[in-house]
């Protein structure tokens, strides 16, 4: 790989095949603000990025600082090589990033109109207009005008319209919307707040007390009266699993992991180091970092690993012996 200490641009685009870049892509002059990049092979980012048009056409590609494009920053459909953000990627248009390689992005990521497909992000999403297929977002998605989930774990999500397709799983309580989520035909919405992480990363038996909840789109369906400093007034949907707050009582969420893997994995490319987090069912060291919380919860949503259903049946012997020893 040839090391490019200093970038000199004849033209208005910069090509990169087979190299490592040691500084900053940054215009020094107006004239270069509508610089495109164009990465045509394995590429090696060490610092921040602006262009006007960011493309991948082959990868690898690995960006160390933030990337900030004017108008898009795209990747050819042929490419199938893992693609890693370690910092912000932020755009003016369009960020559609929907090959069949991998996506890991270290932090938020924020666009006009944002397609991703085989992307882990550890923080949040941000557009006008947002669709993920396949894709773990650990933080939230919050999209201004419509949001379509195919196939994804998300930590929660926020917008005015959305639909989802096939099978997808929230890890924090509540999702917002507007209007009634649109559910394509065969498709399921799953929390896994109360799920057993830690010891399904691990290989080992789930708590009895924890397990995914299937969200009914009319019986988990909450209106929320929302009312801004200028009196305006909001109704948004909000579904939750708020109500299966006897189930959560009954399960001591300190005894799981899940808080910790959360902040662990939206620490994303900021980890000094990898965590230990104790063995496996083999005896096996396990370590956290964003690359195997990703994998884990693509795990879970591709079925590889099966999260059981939460037991909601308690007897009131049970109830009693529970409140007793408070």
């Amino acid at each position: 790989m040839k090391e490019l200490k200093e970038i000199r641009m004849d033209s208005n685009m910069l090509v990169l095949d087979k190299n490592r870049v040691l500084s900053s892509i940054i215009p020094k002059k107006y004239a270069d603000m509508d610089n495109d990049i164009l990465i045509k092979g394995e590429t090696v980012i060490d610092g921040a990025v602006y262009a006007r048009q960011f493309d991948v056409e082959a990868g690898p590609v690995t960006v160390c600082g933030a990337l900030f494009s004017k108008n898009s920053i795209a990747s050819r459909q042929t490419n199938d090589k893992e693609l890693r953000f370690r910092k912000a990627v932020a755009c003016g248009g369009k960020i559609e990033l929907c090959d069949a390689g991998k996506k890991l992005f270290g932090a938020d990521v924020n666009g006009c109109v944002v397609s991703l497909k085989n992307a882990i992000v550890a923080a949040n999403v941000f557009g006008s207009e947002i669709a993920m297929e396949n894709c773990v977002v650990l933080g939230g998605v919050f999209a201004t005008k419509q949001l379509q989930l195919k196939d994804s774990v998300v930590g929660t999500f926020n917008s005015p319209s959305a639909s989802l397709d096939g099978d997808n799983y929230i890890l924090y309580p509540s999702a917002f919307t507007v209007e009634p989520i649109r559910f394509s035909e065969g498709s399921r919405m799953f929390n896994l707040t109360l799920a057993d992480w830690g010891n399904l990363l691990k290989g080992l038996p789930e708590n009895p007390m924890s397990g995914a909840i299937e969200i009914d789109p009319v019986a988990d369906e909450q209106k929320v009266s929302l009312t801004d400093k200028d009196g305006n007034t909001t109704l948004w949907e909000t579904y939750s699993i708020a109500g299966k707050v006897l189930a959560a009582d009954m399960l001591d969420l300190k005894k799981l992991d899940n808080h910790f893997m959360l902040s662990v994995g939206s620490l994303g490319e900021q980890l000094v180091k990898q965590y230990d987090f104790g063995c496996d069912k083999k005896g096996k060291p396990v370590s956290l970092n964003l690359d195997v919380l990703g994998e884990f919860f693509q795990s879970i949503q591709t079925k590889k690993i099966k999260v059981k259903p939460i037991d909601g049946k308690i007897s009131f012997d049970e109830l009693k012996r529970f409140y007793a020893e408070q």
